[in-house]
């Protein structure tokens, strides 16, 4: 059994078994010996074999927590231009906005009136007003370059990357709603509606741009061919970039 196949029945272990705390033990030595683009086929693999994207999307925490040390060490060295090192460049001021989200958050809810607030209310309009221009961003990745990766057989990750997209892209509209009708919401309900939205959109929008920059990216510098990267650049420059992006025009 080579190494894809043995990481795939640990996965469908860890699926199906509830002494997780072992099979992790066990799949870290395995894991720590197979390259991104083995384990996003794998995961692809079990897919096509009728594992749900959910359950596959949950054992991707696994990988994460296994492989975290090991990931950040092989994250691409790119020049500044390539798309990849745009598409991590806008990664990057997002979770700077997404930290600040968080202590937005968390002032919330220890105050008990808007009039507190004043300023913090004020980077949550700045804040939920770039989380949804990054739109841009996404459609880059989904119009660009997930579709080259599919040409070549590699259809698992775009595909869940593209439900979460769909799933945090409405959770960032509702943040963007709430930030701009302050008004119609006691401080209660405000506060409330806050700790929901933006504590997900903290945790799982974070998660999903460290998937991306640890997995989907490598995945991708190591399965397209160097001429392919200048037509996904080209389909970028017609796209075009968020506000935020390096060396655009400021939100």
């Amino acid at each position: 059994m080579d190494r894809k196949e043995k990481l795939k029945e640990l996965l469908r272990k860890l699926h199906s078994e509830d002494d997780t705390e072992k099979l992790k033990k066990e799949a870290a030595s395995l894991l720590k010996e197979i390259d991104v683009k083995t384990l996003s086929l794998a995961e692809q693999e079990l897919i096509q074999e009728g594992m749900s994207v959910d359950e596959i999307r949950k054992l991707c925490q696994v990988h994460l927590g296994v492989l975290k040390e090991q990931l950040e060490e092989e994250k691409p060295q790119l020049e500044p231009e390539h798309p990849i090192s745009v598409l991590m460049e806008e990664h990057r001021i997002i979770l700077d906005n997404l930290q600040n989200l968080a202590k937005i958050v968390e002032r919330a809810q220890k105050e008990e009136s808007f009039d507190t607030l004043k300023q913090e209310l004020e980077d949550l309009k700045k804040i939920a007003h770039l989380l949804v221009e990054a739109e841009k961003h996404h459609q880059r990745e989904e119009e660009a370059l997930f579709p080259r990766l599919e040409e070549i057989g590699v259809t698992g990750p775009p595909r869940i990357m593209r439900m979460e997209h769909t799933e945090l892209r409405a959770q960032k509209k509702a943040l963007k709603t709430l930030s701009d009708e302050i008004d119609r919401y006691s401080y209660a309900e405000f506060a409330k509606r806050l700790q929901e939205l933006g504590g997900y959109l903290v945790t799982h929008l974070t998660d999903h741009i460290y998937k991306e920059d640890t997995i989907l990216y490598p995945t991708a510098i190591q399965s397209l061919e160097e001429g392919v990267w200048q037509r996904v650049k080209e389909d970028f420059d017609k796209i075009g970039y968020c506000c935020f992006t390096p060396q655009q025009n400021a939100c």
